[in-house]
C-alpha cells in the first residue's frame, strides 16, 4: 500500500504487548450487530482497538536502500489508520465481529489482503463435530477500495483437514505471536490472522511472509478452497 511510509525495505518488529486476550476483556453487547454478527454501522472497527497500538520508531540506516527501525509501543493509544484500512475491506466482506461475543465455536479467519490484488478472507469454523471453511473474494484491490463480494462459498471439511491446520497453527505459536502488526513493507501484502474460541482471543498481522509456519498454515487455508493463485501471487 503506497500510502505506507518506506525506504527500500522496511521492517518494523513490535514488542509483545502485556495485556490478556481473554475474550471476556472485549464483550461488547452495545455493538449493533445484525443477526449474523455482522455489524450495521460502517465505522465499527473489527479488532479491539487495543490490539493494534501505534508506535514510536528510531530508524538505522543499513545502507543506501535498506532501513530497520526500532520500536516501541505508546500505550493507551491505538493505529486508527490500520485498524480503518483492515475493517473497510471486512466490511465490504460482510464478515462477522470475533471479539464481541462469546461463542461456543472455535474459529480461525485469515483475511489477505495484497496491494494491487483482490481482497481475500478464509473462515474455518469448528462447532461440535462439524468443520466448515467460508471464504469470500473482492472485486477490488487490499491496497486501495476492497470493492463488492465477487465470490462467496463455503466448503464441509473433515476433522482431519482441521487437526493438519491447527497443527500448523500450533508450529507457528500463533497465541503466543506479537500482536498486532509485526511488520510493514511497501507494496506488499497484509496476512492477517485472527483467532477466537470460548476464552480467548488473538489478532495478528504479517507482512508479505513468503515461508516458515505461519505462511503454511495461512496457504493451507488457501489450499483447501477451489481458488486458483499461483506462487507469483502468493506475496
Amino acid at each position: 500500500m503506497r500510502q505506507i511510509l518506506s525506504i527500500g525495505i522496511l521492517t518494523l518488529f513490535l514488542t509483545q504487548i502485556g495485556f490478556s486476550q481473554s475474550i471476556e476483556k472485549f464483550v461488547d453487547s452495545t455493538i449493533k450487530v445484525d443477526s449474523l454478527n455482522v455489524p450495521t454501522d460502517l465505522k465499527q472497527p473489527y479488532f479491539p482497538k487495543e490490539m493494534f497500538p501505534e508506535v514510536s520508531t528510531d530508524w538505522i540506516k543499513e545502507n543506501d536502500s535498506s532501513y530497520t527501525i526500532k520500536t516501541k509501543t505508546i500505550e493507551g493509544t491505538y493505529d486508527e489508520f490500520v485498524v480503518d484500512w483492515y475493517s473497510k475491506h471486512l466490511h465490504a466482506m460482510k464478515e462477522p465481529l470475533l471479539f464481541n461475543r462469546k461463542i461456543d465455536k472455535e474459529i480461525y479467519r485469515f483475511t489477505w489482503l495484497r496491494t494491487f490484488n483482490k481482497p481475500m478472507t478464509f473462515r474455518f469454523e469448528k462447532k461440535n463435530n462439524r468443520f466448515i471453511l467460508y471464504w469470500k473474494v473482492l472485486n477490488g484491490a487490499g491496497g486501495y477500495e476492497p470493492g463488492e463480494i465477487e465470490i462467496e462459498r463455503l466448503k464441509i471439511l473433515t476433522e482431519k483437514e482441521w487437526t493438519e491446520f491447527t497443527q500448523l497453527i500450533g508450529k507457528a505459536d500463533f497465541w503466543n505471536m506479537n500482536l498486532g502488526r509485526s511488520s510493514i513493507g511497501n507494496d506488499g501484502s497484509e496476512w492477517i490472522m485472527e483467532g477466537v474460541n470460548q476464552t480467548e482471543y488473538r489478532v495478528v498481522s504479517v507482512w508479505s511472509p513468503n515461508k516458515g509456519n505461519f505462511y503454511n498454515a495461512c496457504d493451507y487455508l488457501i489450499s483447501l478452497t477451489n481458488l486458483k493463485i499461483s506462487e507469483k501471487k502468493k506475496y
